[in-house]
């Protein structure tokens, strides 16, 4: 097993726990993340469609309430991030190949950014919805170009508020991801074990990824005890068709 393998495997395993290493050089964004979705569980039940599901990193944490956890994304073939998919359906998100009213929760993490056309996969997300339904949705503000060149968007919880409420949903609250001091550390962290490129070597790997460790949970002190909600990594929506 290489570094890269090696690490995932174990962060895999943490976040069935609901805990993200400090050793990852993402901590800040992914807790948050992570976090976000852990609190927004009690709206979700039943059938889940997960819009965008990729490996379905975060199947387990809705494994004891749902019936069925479905997912969709690109074939990998079409989409800019090669990672392993573990979609149930190959198709777009701006047309999905289901019928109307048939999930009682659709999900989407850091996929809106992708899309070309926001308001349709929004529109598209209400369709599949039963009436009473809830969209859980998270989407970044802050971060660097990735997934090139399918990286279209950032969103405030006011460009949010209007895409979920133009496509009908009521929206339950909008949340930020951490604020001002997040936002440094997870910069910080990022540009840290990026810089002159990613450890090809274990000892360059525990070097890197503990300088990054310490920075982020100096970072993560700051961020919570001075809330500067004005700058965040992204937000968390939950909405109700």
């Amino acid at each position: 097993m290489n570094i890269q393998s090696y690490w995932k495997n174990r962060n895999k395993k943490l976040l069935c726990k609901g805990k993200i290493s400090y050793l990852s050089p993402h901590k800040i964004e992914k807790q948050s993340i992570l976090n976000s979705i852990i609190e927004a569980k009690k709206y979700a039940n039943g059938k889940i469609l997960d819009m965008g599901c990729g490996n379905k990193p975060y199947a387990d944490i809705y494994y004891d309430i749902s019936t069925q956890y479905i997912g969709i994304d690109l074939l990998p073939s079409e989409s800019a991030n090669k990672e392993e998919k573990k979609a149930d359906i190959y198709g777009s998100v701006l047309d999905l190949p289901l019928r109307s009213d048939c999930f009682d929760t659709v999900l989407s993490f850091q996929v809106l950014e992708h899309v070309p056309e926001p308001k349709k996969m929004l529109k598209e997300a209400y369709m599949v919805l039963k009436k009473d339904g809830h969209l859980i949705l998270t989407a970044p503000l802050t971060w660097s170009l990735h997934e090139i060149p399918h990286d279209y968007y950032r969103y405030t919880k006011y460009g949010l508020k209007y895409l979920a409420e133009n496509a009908g949903f009521e929206i339950i609250y909008i949340k930020e991801r951490c604020s001002f001091w997040g936002v440094n550390g997870q910069r910080l962290s990022s540009r840290l074990y990026y810089w002159n490129g990613i450890p090809k070597s274990l000892i360059g790997e525990i070097i890197k990824r503990s300088l990054c460790a310490v920075i982020q949970a100096f970072y993560l002190i700051l961020d919570k005890l001075d809330k500067q909600e004005a700058d965040t990594l992204g937000y968390v929506m939950v909405a109700k068709k």
